[in-house]
């Protein structure tokens, strides 16, 4: 169970969207501890999406099939991400530390509010719960796993997610000391218009119908 969970979060963690985007960002202008504070805000919906669909599955599943739930969720995650984008694109980043010492040690940066911009970008992600979702009723239902078997293998996953994406927020601090106050402002506009692209390409699916989900 462990193996199959590690596995299949190895896999998980290549995929690219917006939460991958909203880590790199925020440890580039802000530094590794901002990058692992919006990365476990991304943890916390994650285990929280898991433990409910988990002891309520036939319910999650009568929710998701219910005749427009997926339009009204691409919609308004599409609309939160724009926004996303459009805060990042907008705000202005503060010039980089020169020493680990005094890197990310400001009362200035809002940690618990990055930590929010993680858990509400994967909680408005509607790839977020169709994926566990996916997850819970393809492989753990039909299984008849146990409690156990089922919390070691999404423990696995969870496992390898947090482990490679605290990697993700380290990489990107590392870059952020080769750049310029005005390179990091670049960075931060691109990313801010990624994150708008995603939430376009969601209001878009909503509108088209189509079958792609923007996820991690």
């Amino acid at each position: 169970m462990l193996l199959k969970g590690v596995l299949l979060g190895i896999s998980l963690s290549f995929m690219i969207g917006p939460l991958l985007f909203s880590v790199v960002e925020a440890s580039i202008v802000r530094g590794f501890r901002a990058g692992v504070a919006v990365a476990a805000g991304i943890w916390s919906s994650d285990f929280l999406f898991i433990g409910l669909i988990l002891w309520s599955l036939e319910l999650f599943t009568t929710v998701t099939a219910l005749p427009g739930f997926r339009f009204w969720a691409e919609v308004l995650g599409g609309m939160m991400l724009i926004a996303f984008g459009i805060v990042s694109f907008f705000s202005k980043p503060k010039a980089p530390k020169n020493t680990d010492q005094n890197d990310n040690t400001s009362n200035d940066h809002p940690y618990f509010r990055l930590w929010l911009r993680g858990f509400f970008i994967n909680l408005i992600n509607p790839g977020t719960v169709f994926f566990w979702l996916g997850i819970v009723s393809a492989l753990v239902a039909p299984n008849h796993w146990t409690n156990s078997q089922s919390l070691t293998f999404l423990g696995g996953m969870i496992s390898v997610l947090i482990v490679t994406d605290t990697l993700k927020a380290w990489g990107a601090r590392s870059i952020r000391h080769f750049l310029t106050p005005h390179h990091i402002r670049q960075v931060q506009r691109t990313i801010g218009m990624v994150l708008a692209v995603f939430g376009l390409v969601l209001l878009l699916q909503a509108v088209g119908g189509d079958s792609f989900i923007v996820n991690y």
